[in-house]
């Protein structure tokens, strides 16, 4: 325990206890499943009244109470079970955990939030946001952070491990009734109530010093019940105006018929393969044309002969034997208007194959 934390438990020690000798000191632990909250319950109350076990899986499925006398006073216990439930629908963590409420009728003094000393997750920043949500902003008044298992913080202050996350100090300011450290592995090594549940107590009596002796009452949880019944109500009927909005669209499309519903979309699909396909007969046009003047012209100027069918492969050497000649004899008439009837009859054979891609 830091020297700044045993000072801050000796001016909580100068408050005396604000519950009446008759009445127990009320605590409901909360938390994150597999953050130590039935261990904890345990080192407070001095034994194993809640069931532990190390296991993948969420042990604590029910809310729980035990009520026993520790350092000459009544301390009844609430655990529940964890936000993030293995086992458990959020739906019905939140329905078994607000019945800690009725348990601890008329209502708990603190809410303990368990962390353990480690990494800040998402699901523990979402931890005080449940508990809004399911209390009401109103409970943060009455919550304390519970770091559980202390022993990993290895000899560092408490201060310091706050100071290394800008989040986890604000959630911990988020609670009202600040923080403590417990090491939930000495419960069961003495007999006498350990000074660090000593502690604990004192805390938690100046929390219900600072709300005027008061407790969390069900009054408040029914508020908060309230709160988030009208949350689902504007939610669901925002969802349905939705819905009916999309069925309106859905049934003006059917009056319009079949056509408009599904054909619009198969309309323009087609018109986009046609285009394709138009584009692509196109450029297969102006290929063989272009290939088949030049081989046209080619012919008609003697470089190759006519094919007859034969399949006989032409030599390139002789091609540009003929080629060379050509271009070194004068051009005459004769000759120019052999390389143009060429081209124009091949090219003719070109256009009649394709005529049909420029009747549409």
């Amino acid at each position: 325990m830091s020297s700044s934390e045993n000072a801050a438990s000796r001016e909580v020690c100068e408050a005396s206890p604000p519950t009446s000798e008759d009445e127990p000191l009320r605590i409901v632990l909360l938390g994150r499943t597999g953050t130590g909250r039935s261990s904890s319950g345990n080192t407070i109350l001095g034994r194993s009244a809640f069931w532990v076990d190390v296991s993948p899986c969420s042990v604590t499925t029910q809310c729980q109470r035990k009520t026993l006398t520790v350092d000459g006073r009544s301390i009844s216990v609430i655990d529940t079970p964890g936000f993030f439930h293995t086992c458990l629908s959020p739906e019905e963590v939140m329905a078994e955990v607000g019945r800690c409420v009725v348990m601890s009728s008329p209502g708990p003094h603190a809410f303990l939030v368990t962390l353990q000393p480690g990494r800040f997750t998402q699901e523990e920043r979402d931890a005080l946001e449940w508990i809004k949500a399911m209390f009401g902003p109103g409970a943060t008044r009455f919550t304390m952070v519970l770091f559980t298992w202390g022993d990993q913080l290895q000899g560092k202050a408490i201060e310091d491990f706050l100071e290394e996350s800008n989040e986890l100090s604000e959630f911990v300011s988020g609670c009202r009734g600040g923080y403590h450290v417990i090491d939930n592995s000495q419960h069961d090594k003495t007999v006498e109530c350990p000074q660090q549940v000593v502690q604990l107590l004192k805390k938690i009596d100046k929390i219900v010093a600072d709300n005027g002796g008061s407790c969390y009452s069900n009054e408040m949880f029914k508020e908060a019940e309230s709160a988030i019944r009208e949350a689902q109500e504007r939610i669901l009927g925002e969802r349905r105006h939705k819905v009916e909005s999309l069925q309106k669209e859905a049934e003006g499309k059917e009056e319009k018929g079949p056509e408009f519903k599904g054909g619009q979309g198969e309309e323009e699909e087609r018109r986009k393969e046609e285009e394709e396909a138009r584009k692509r007969a196109e450029r297969l046009f102006w290929s063989e044309l272009v290939t088949a003047l030049g081989r046209g012209a080619a012919e008609g100027a003697g470089i190759v002969g006519k094919d007859k069918g034969k399949g006989k492969a032409v030599k390139k050497v002789k091609v540009v034997e003929k080629a060379a000649a050509l271009a070194a004899s004068p051009l005459s008439i004769r000759s120019a208007a052999r390389v143009v009837e060429g081209a124009v009859r091949e090219g003719s054979k070109v256009l009649y194959k394709h005529r049909k891609t420029f009747l549409h």
